[in-house]
Order: structure tokens, then C-alpha cells, then sequence
């Protein structure tokens, strides 16, 4: 048994270890970043420099190929990253407390959110004119004035006139219930119907990426020398570049982004959850004794 919780941590201290790591380089990631470009430079400063035209024969090729390679390391890196964000504390908090609540809500309780997501939607609609209206300098009198045909021309009428036009926010129980983040649909509708397109989607960055690497054709240089070599080594250099930027995106996604979706629905459900505390208390305070 000794042994067993030695080993076990030993475990935790070599996972702590990586995610401070993890966290170290993430942190440090732009001085990485700077620090590879300032080696590169280092390294072409002592070489004779020219810059190629894009008509020569190998610039097409060789462009497509950085190109399929960094969209594939950009986005493979980002989705490395996210992984990692969502192992930070503010993630994990954020995504406890959003289960927690949304646990909270039953069967029984889905008429009422309903009811509560189309009045919040309607008044957080009304927040945002109010709020353009005083950023610009109008009053809600103003947009009746437009809205009644007293204000047609000028500066004051296209302003107003976006103000108008902005659109509430969308709010349903499965977009405060559902962990997936788009949720475009109804809830009852049959996921079935768009599983096909969405998996052609998902293979077309693969496609794309299969049909350049299908027509490639290697040869090998003859009379390689080193400033081949360095030329190879400083068109290579984008990838590590492209590839800390993407990790790094998909990491402060996580961590920011998507803790701060998870605790905004998590806010609207603890509010809609009080609202239903409140009713019940006051439907038990009018109850004919």
C-alpha cells in the first residue's frame, strides 16, 4: 500500500509538473515566438539575400505546400491547446458550476424557462438600444420620433436607423442546457437531417489537403550545399511560428472564452432558478390557510 500511494504521487507530480510547463510556455509564448524569428534572422544575415518571383517554377508548389502544412498544424495545434485550456481552474470552475445548475433544471421546469429565455431575450434586447442610444446622444424619444417618420435624413436618421435594426439575442432552454456551443436549431428538431452535411463539411479541409499532397512529385537536388539548406531551414520557419500561435489560440479559448460562455449561462440559469423560488414562495404566502 506504501508503494501504491508513493506511485500514485508520484503520478500527481509529474502531472502537476507538466501543466506548470504547460502554463510556463503559454505564457512565455510570444517570446518564443520572437525568439525563433530572432534566430532565423541570425542565421540569413550572413548569406546573400534575393527574393524569388512568384512565376518561377517551384514558388507555386512550394507555397501550396507551406500553405496545406500550416492549415494542418495551425488547427491540429489549436485543438491541442483547447484540450489544455480546458484543464486550467477557470475552465473547470466555470464548467462545475454550469453542470451543477443545469442539473438543477427538470422536465417539469422547461415551460417556465421557456417563458423566462423569450421575456430576458426581450429585455436584454432593450438594454443594448438603450445603451446605443445613449453612447450617440439620443434618447428613447428620438427612435420614436424615427420610428414615427419625423426623423428620415441626415446623420441623426442612419444612426437611428441601425439602432432600429438591431436584432434580439436568441435564447432557448437547449441553448442554456446544451454544452454544444452552436445551437442554431429548435431542440426538437431531428439532428438526423443535418448529420450528413455536417460530416461532408468536416472532410472538406482534408479533401483540399489530399489533393495537393496526391499531385506532389519529389525529386532530390543535386549538389545540395548550405545555403540550400538554410533556405529550406528559413521556409520551414513559419510552421513552428504558425503552429505556437495556433496552440496558443486554442488555449485561451478555452480558458477565457469558453469559461466566460459557460458562467454567462450559468448566471441566467441561477437567475431564472431564483425567479422560480420567489413564485413558489409567494404561491405558499397567498395560500388560504
Amino acid at each position: 500500500m506504501k508503494n501504491l500511494s508513493e506511485f500514485e504521487n508520484a503520478l500527481l507530480d509529474t502531472d502537476n509538473g507538466v501543466r506548470q510547463i504547460g502554463k510556463y510556455l503559454i505564457a512565455n509564448m510570444s517570446k518564443l515566438v520572437a525568439l525563433f524569428a530572432a534566430l532565423i534572422m541570425t542565421a540569413v544575415t550572413f548569406t546573400e539575400i534575393s527574393f524569388a518571383g512568384v512565376h518561377t517554377k517551384d514558388a507555386l508548389p512550394s507555397l501550396l505546400l507551406l500553405l496545406t502544412s500550416s492549415y494542418i498544424i495551425y488547427f491540429s495545434l489549436e485543438d491541442a491547446g483547447e484540450k489544455h485550456g480546458e484543464d486550467t481552474e477557470e475552465y473547470q470552475a466555470a464548467s462545475k458550476r454550469y453542470s451543477k445548475l443545469r442539473e438543477s433544471i427538470s422536465g417539469s421546469d422547461i415551460e417556465e424557462l421557456r417563458n423566462f429565455c423569450s421575456e430576458y431575450s426581450k429585455n436584454e434586447l432593450e438594454f443594448r438600444k438603450r445603451s446605443a442610444l445613449i453612447s450617440h446622444g439620443f434618447s428613447q424619444n428620438d427612435l420614436l420620433r424615427f420610428q414615427n417618420g419625423e426623423i428620415e435624413r441626415g446623420h441623426e436618421a442612419r444612426i437611428l436607423r441601425k439602432i432600429n435594426k438591431i436584432k434580439p439575442v436568441i435564447i432557448t432552454p437547449r441553448v442554456l442546457l446544451c454544452r454544444e456551443r452552436w445551437q442554431k436549431h429548435s431542440e426538437l428538431e431531428n439532428p438526423e437531417k443535418r448529420k450528413l452535411v455536417g460530416l461532408f463539411v468536416k472532410l472538406i479541409p482534408s479533401t483540399v489537403c489530399m489533393l495537393v499532397t496526391v499531385s506532389v512529385m519529389l525529386t532530390t537536388k543535386d549538389g545540395l550545399t548550405g545555403a540550400d539548406v538554410l533556405n529550406g531551414i528559413l521556409k520551414l520557419s513559419t510552421l513552428p511560428l504558425i503552429g505556437f500561435r495556433g496552440y496558443s489560440a486554442g488555449y485561451t479559448y478555452a480558458k477565457h472564452s469558453l469559461s466566460l460562455w459557460m458562467e454567462t449561462k450559468a448566471n441566467i440559469l441561477e437567475r431564472f432558478i431564483s425567479s422560480q423560488s420567489k413564485l413558489s414562495v409567494q404561491a405558499t404566502d397567498i395560500r388560504p390557510t
